[in-house]
């Protein structure tokens, strides 16, 4: 008896509360406690907007954390990526371990190899020619033999009708 499992099940996340896994749900918890305390310790001298404006860098990445999954990394790790691919990343460069003498030395083998198929081709060509002059005269004879058949069959056919 086989009992297949749906492929859902390897992405199964248990959750705690509100559908909220125990990561995410710590990381809202202090994302709203962080943006509330910077809020409410600015909102009396900048005012209300500002005072979001000023929460908001603070709140984002808290919230990334605990949410944040692509291909697997977290956000810090994507961001440490993103980082070093922008700013630390090496260009590859490409050295050519050729020179010139040693392109022109196989630019030369490659030619000689060719003028050698070259005149290989020439001396199938010769062998082929004396080949159809063979091929004709075999033709020729098959021909004749044929016909010297077909003439003893039609003489056999007379020979009976008429002599039997």
């Amino acid at each position: 008896m086989d009992i297949e499992l749906s492929e859902d099940l390897r992405h199964y996340k248990e959750s705690l509360v509100l559908g909220l896994t125990v990561k995410q749900l710590f990381f809202s918890i202090l994302a709203l406690g962080t943006g509330t305390g910077i809020v409410l310790l600015f909102y009396n001298r900048i005012g209300i907007t500002l005072s979001c404006y000023v929460a908001t860098p603070f709140v984002v990445p808290l919230a990334l954390t605990g949410f944040y999954n692509y291909h697997g990394l977290t956000f810090w790790q994507f961001a440490g990526k993103m980082i070093y691919f922008s700013f630390f990343n090496r260009p590859l460069v490409y050295g050519s371990t050729e020179s010139v003498e040693g392109l022109k030395e196989t630019y030369l083998e490659l030619s000689q190899e060719k003028e050698k198929a070259e005149q290989q081709k020439k001396k199938e060509l010769k062998k082929e020619g004396g080949n159809v002059q063979m091929v004709k005269k075999k033709a020729v004879r098959m021909l004749l033999v044929t016909a010297g058949l077909l003439a003893v069959a039609g003489a056999a056919a007379v020979w009976y009708k008429f002599y039997r």
